[in-house]
C-alpha cells in the first residue's frame, strides 16, 4: 500500500460517517518526511485495517514553572500496536512496537532495551524511518 492509497483508504472510511457529498469531504494527506507525519499514517494505517494502534506520547510537560516526567517508562516506543492474525480459526492479536526515527535519529540505549524486552517476549519491534520501509516490515509480521 502507499501512501496515496492511504489516503483514499482513510476519504472512504471518512465518507461512510458522513452524509455529505463525498466531493464535500476534505481529503487526509499523509507525508513520510516529519516523525510526525509518518507516525498519523502509521497509526492510521493500522486501524483502518483492523488493528490496534495508539501513540505513546512520552515527553513530560511544564507545571507551575517545573518540569514533570512522563509516568511512561524511558525507550518506550512511539507506537503500540496489536495486529491481528489468523492461527487455525481463530483471530489473534501480536504485539507490535514501533519506533518513528526520521533523518539521523537513532535509537536511544533504553530504546534498545525495550526493543529486545519486546522481541524476547513473542512481540515484534520496527523501525520506521519511511512509509515503505514500515509498511514492508508489518506485512512480514
Amino acid at each position: 500500500m502507499t501512501l496515496k492509497e492511504l489516503e483514499q483508504l482513510k476519504h472512504r472510511a471518512k465518507c461512510a460517517k458522513t452524509t455529505m457529498q463525498e466531493s464535500y469531504v476534505p481529503m487526509t494527506k499523509y507525508s513520510d518526511t516529519t516523525a510526525n507525519g509518518l507516525t498519523t499514517a502509521i497509526v492510521d494505517f493500522i486501524r483502518l485495517t483492523g488493528g490496534y494502534a495508539d501513540r505513546i506520547n512520552n515527553t513530560g510537560i511544564m507545571r507551575n514553572g517545573k518540569w514533570t516526567r512522563s509516568g511512561t517508562r524511558k525507550g518506550i516506543a512511539d507506537i503500540m500496536a496489536g495486529k491481528p492474525i489468523q492461527v487455525g480459526d481463530r483471530t489473534v492479536s501480536v504485539t507490535v512496537a514501533i519506533e518513528v526515527k526520521i533523518g539521523k535519529d537513532r535509537q536511544s540505549d533504553d530504546q534498545k532495551k525495550i526493543e529486545a524486552e519486546v522481541v524476547k517476549s513473542g512481540g515484534f519491534y520496527i523501525i520506521a524511518r519511511n512509509w515503505d520501509g514500515f509498511y514492508n516490515e508489518w506485512i512480514k509480521i
